[in-house]
């Protein structure tokens, strides 16, 4: 009974020596590599939209941008049905909108003007288009970065 004991106890402490052999060298070469230390609140968005818009710390500059619309106003985010990068990049934005109401449409070719048409009430204040193209008539228009534009709902009116 007791040589089942030691050899339980030798084997567990064995296996633990072979997880610290391996463990040990990468801890130490990313401790060396400054890889381990404070982190920023923003990291995992400020990741996304710096691959997806190529904006650096674009989080802190979104949230800006979206506190200077209306807060009584809700935020419409424009996304295409048929890409996962857009449809991404407008869940981003929905969530660094937050605590702001904001409706997502997702749209294809063949919807794009009647959903356009449908967002034009007083309770929006803005429409953020997603890796698309707003509508060549919309003024002042505020890119930010290379896939999401800002784009006031008045200035989607079609010019008469």
């Amino acid at each position: 009974m007791r040589t089942r004991f030691y050899f339980h106890v030798s084997l567990w402490c064995a296996l633990f020596a072979i997880f610290l052999g391996l463990s040990i060298p990468s801890i130490v070469r990313a401790v060396l590599e400054n890889k381990i230390g404070p982190i920023n609140p923003n990291h995992s968005t400020d990741a996304y939209l710096d691959g997806l818009t190529h904006v650096p710390n674009g989080s802190e500059l979104f949230s800006r941008l979206v506190e200077s619309t209306p807060r009584d106003k809700s935020i419409v985010i424009v996304v295409d049905a048929q890409s996962s990068p857009s449809k991404f990049l407008g869940m981003i934005a929905a969530y660094l909108a937050w605590p702001r109401d904001v409706q997502t449409i997702a749209v294809t070719p063949a919807t794009f003007s009647p959903e356009l048409d449908s967002i034009k009430n007083g309770s929006v204040s803005t429409a953020i288009f997603c890796a698309l193209k707003p509508p060549v008539w919309a003024k002042n228009k505020t890119d930010f970065g290379s896939n999401i534009t800002f784009v006031p709902v008045e200035s989607l009116n079609l010019p008469q």
